[in-house]
C-alpha cells in the first residue's frame, strides 16, 4: 500500500451509513464498503451533476482518478444490490482532506473565522450577493473572541469570494447561492453552509454544536442574487 499518495478533497458524512437488504440477518451478510473518496466522486457526478473534469478539479485529483472512483463505487453498489450485500459508507479520512459540509479542515484551526451576510446585524440574509454587511466572528474553543461588521465592496462578478478570502474567512453561512458561487468560495478555501435563516446567534450556536449542516439549497438558475459570486 502506498501511504504517500496525494490526498484528495472530500466531504465527510455526519455519521457512517449502512444499508442492508430487508428480512435478512445482518450477521449472515457480507459487506461492500464504499470509501469516502468513492462516495464523494459519486455525489459530485451522479447527484450534483458535475462533469468528470469539474469533479477532478473539486477533489484535486486527475480525471483518470475520478473515472476509477466512479467505476469502483458504482460497481460496489450494484453488486451489493444484486447479491444481497450490505452497503457501508464509512467516515475513514485516511488520504482525505476534508472540505465542504465538513468545514474545510476547520477542525484543525485554533481560531475559526465565520462570516454571515446580514442587513440588520441580527439575522442571516437569504442571499449574500447584495448584503449590507458581513458579520465576522472569530471563534476559539467554541467561544466568541471577536465580532466585527464589514461592508462588502461594490458588487462585481467573482469579487465577494475573493474579498472574504482576503479577510481570512474559513466558513460563510448563508441562505442560498448558486453552485458556481459555491465553487468560487471553495477555491478560496472557504466552506459554504447553505439553508441558514433567522438569528445569527442561533445559527452560530447550532453550527458550533455540530447541528447545522448545509441543506443543499444552492440554486440552479442565474437570476436574482444567487450567482453573485460567479
Amino acid at each position: 500500500m502506498n501511504n504517500s499518495r496525494k490526498k484528495r478533497y472530500a466531504r465527510r458524512l455526519d455519521s457512517p451509513r449502512t444499508f442492508k437488504p430487508l428480512g435478512i440477518s445482518r450477521n449472515t451478510l457480507k459487506s461492500n464498503v464504499v470509501n469516502l473518496d468513492e462516495f464523494e466522486a459519486l455525489r459530485l457526478c451522479d447527484l450534483e451533476g458535475y462533469s468528470q473534469i469539474e469533479a477532478a478539479e473539486d477533489m484535486q485529483v486527475s480525471r483518470a482518478t475520478i473515472q476509477r472512483l466512479l467505476l469502483s463505487g458504482r460497481r460496489k453498489i450494484i453488486e451489493a444490490i444484486l447479491l444481497n450485500k450490505v452497503i457501508e459508507v464509512k467516515n475513514d479520512t485516511k488520504n482525505i482532506k476534508l472540505k465542504g459540509e465538513n468545514k474545510m479542515n476547520i477542525e484543525e484551526k485554533e481560531i475559526k473565522i465565520i462570516a454571515f451576510p446580514t442587513t440588520d446585524k441580527e439575522t442571516v440574509d437569504a442571499h449574500f450577493g447584495h448584503t449590507k454587511f458581513f458579520a465576522i466572528y472569530q471563534i476559539k474553543e467554541n467561544n466568541i473572541i471577536d465580532v466585527k461588521y464589514v461592508e462588502p465592496p461594490v458588487h462585481e462578478p467573482g469579487i465577494l469570494p475573493q474579498f472574504l478570502g482576503e479577510q481570512g474567512i474559513h466558513v460563510i453561512i448563508t441562505g442560498g447561492m448558486g453552485q458556481m458561487a459555491v465553487n468560487l468560495f471553495n477555491r478560496q478555501n472557504i466552506d459554504v453552509v447553505l439553508g441558514a435563516n433567522g438569528s445569527i446567534d442561533v445559527n452560530l450556536n447550532e453550527y458550533l454544536g455540530g447541528f447545522l449542516t448545509s441543506k443543499g439549497s444552492s440554486c440552479d438558475h442565474t437570476s436574482g442574487d444567487h450567482n453573485h459570486g460567479h
